[in-house]
């Protein structure tokens, strides 16, 4: 009996541990909070219990089985929604997440402080390694600075001791003249001098080989016969033996020659200058016209450059680069385009710029083309018409080098336009140089410019004496203090 009491104490007691566990749950569940998705399934049951009621209480009878399925169905939601256990998995599922995303973020900032204290020493190790560089820097540059001082030391030594040399010298305007003229002094008037001062007889043979020598150097025919006529006469009127009153003479009569156009660049005192300038192509004309925009400009004026030569190709553009190289504005139109249109346009834009000088470039013509020097008469009354006065200068540009054949360009040209000026360039290439007398007896238009060089500073206003001095000039002369300025 005591074993069967036993057993039934056992299995009362594990009821009651169930129904304790039971019971438990149930509490658990009552006290653990409700989710959303359970509290609106509550609210759904009760509203089908309501809805269950009103209706058996509306219908009657008659809707018993309708009443009565809503009502159960709602009594069923609520006590699903009371009863049902919360889902505890996915809980600790979350919990699980936590606790390893709290893990991650451990581990990573473990391994970020370590990252950072491997930084750390880099940066130490860096900043060692710099700090020795910065040392090894500081006495490279002492040692640099060293060297500088004794150099230093040294080139004061040198140039107290240069202290006693001349200074460089550069040469003058008169100078430059001088050497620009060095063939033609060394060729005509060296032959001149020689044949004239050589002889001990003045003679017939004598006046020939003058003429002759003349010739070679493109006096021309007509200075030439001239000059001799009038030595001839001296000669036999004085019945001179003294060669060197021969040389003196001729010397005196090129000077009058020379002297007898003397005539400076005319300017418009009221407003805009204008200058044309004509001549074949290879003369120089582009380059001249450089030259005097930098002549101009230096001397304050404000100076505009028209292109044109818009029959010539890249002439347009030559012009161009030679304006920014003296710093000037170029007035251009494209090639092929009307000349007479350019040069309207030209004078009214550097009328509107208060500009002082326009300098206008043309095609390098052949002056055996009728066509082309009838447009160049075109232009020339488009000139006449916009401008006051105008053009104020007409500049042909002779090649001295050419010799005769430049006296027949300036013929042909002078019979189209009236030439007011003269601007021989080369005059540094050529032994001649005889030109200049030739081509002022034909046209009686002077030499008003002359090129001796490239430089810019190498176009020349003419000065007659000024350039017979150069032409006549000894070169044992070259020493003399005036002929030169020093360079501070």
């Amino acid at each position: 009996m005591s074993d069967e009491t036993e057993k039934k104490n056992e299995s009362e007691n594990k009821e009651i541990a169930n129904n304790t566990d039971e019971n438990k749950q149930l509490t658990e569940v009552s006290s653990q909070p409700w989710d959303e998705t359970r509290v609106v399934v509550f609210l759904i049951g009760i509203c089908l219990l309501i809805e269950g009621l009103l209706i058996f209480y509306q219908a009657g009878s008659s809707q018993v089985l309708v009443a009565s399925v809503t009502g159960l169905g709602g009594l069923i939601m609520m006590l699903m929604a009371w009863l049902l256990p919360f889902d505890t998995d996915v809980d600790e599922e979350a919990k699980e997440i936590k606790e390893s995303d709290e893990e991650i973020k451990e581990k990573s900032t473990l391994e970020a402080t370590k990252e950072v204290k491997i930084i750390e020493e880099k940066i130490e190790t860096k900043e060692e390694v710099s700090a020795e560089k910065n040392k090894v820097d500081e006495e490279k540059v002492e040692e640099e600075s060293e060297k500088k001082n004794l150099t230093d030391k040294k080139e004061s030594e040198e140039t107290t001791q240069k202290t006693d040399k001349p200074q460089e010298l550069e040469l003058t305007w008169f100078q430059r003249l001088s050497k620009g003229l060095e063939k033609t002094r060394t060729g005509f008037i060296g032959k001149l001098k020689k044949l004239v001062l050589g002889t001990t007889k003045i003679d017939d043979d004598l006046i020939d080989e003058l003429e002759e020598t003349l010739f070679e150097a493109d006096v021309g025919v007509k200075t030439t016969n001239e000059l001799l006529n009038n030595l001839r006469k001296k000669v036999e009127d004085e019945d001179i033996k003294d060669s060197n009153i021969i040389y003196e003479d001729l010397r005196n009569q090129l000077r009058n020659k020379l002297a007898k156009y003397t005539e400076p660049p005319r300017m418009n005192p009221n407003g805009l200058t204008v200058f044309i300038i004509i001549g074949v192509n290879g003369v120089g004309k582009t380059t001249t016209i450089a030259k005097l925009a930098n002549k101009y400009k230096k001397e304050g004026k404000k100076v505009i450059l028209a292109a044109g030569d818009t029959f010539r190709a890249a002439a347009i553009d030559q012009i161009g680069i030679w304006g920014e190289r003296a710093g000037v504005e170029v007035i251009r139109g494209q090639e092929g385009g009307d000349p007479g249109a350019l040069v309207f346009d030209a004078i009214n834009s550097a009328k509107k710029r208060e500009a002082d000088l326009l300098i206008i470039d043309t095609a390098g013509r052949m002056h055996v083309k009728a066509n082309l020097m009838a447009e160049l008469n075109k232009v020339m009354k488009i000139i006449q018409k916009e401008s006051d006065g105008g053009p104020h200068e007409i500049f042909l540009v002779l090649d001295a080098t050419t010799g005769q054949n430049a006296v027949q360009q300036a013929k042909q040209f002078n019979e189209i336009l009236p030439i007011t000026g003269l601007i021989v360039t080369k005059l540094d290439g050529t032994a001649k140089g005889g030109v200049l007398f030739a081509v002022e007896e034909e046209l009686n238009a002077p030499v008003k410019f002359i090129g001796v060089g490239e430089k810019m500073e190498d176009l020349m206003p003419f000065e007659p004496e000024k350039f017979l001095e150069a032409l006549f000039a000894d070169d044992t002369d070259k020493k003399k203090k005036s002929d030169y300025n020093v360079v501070k």
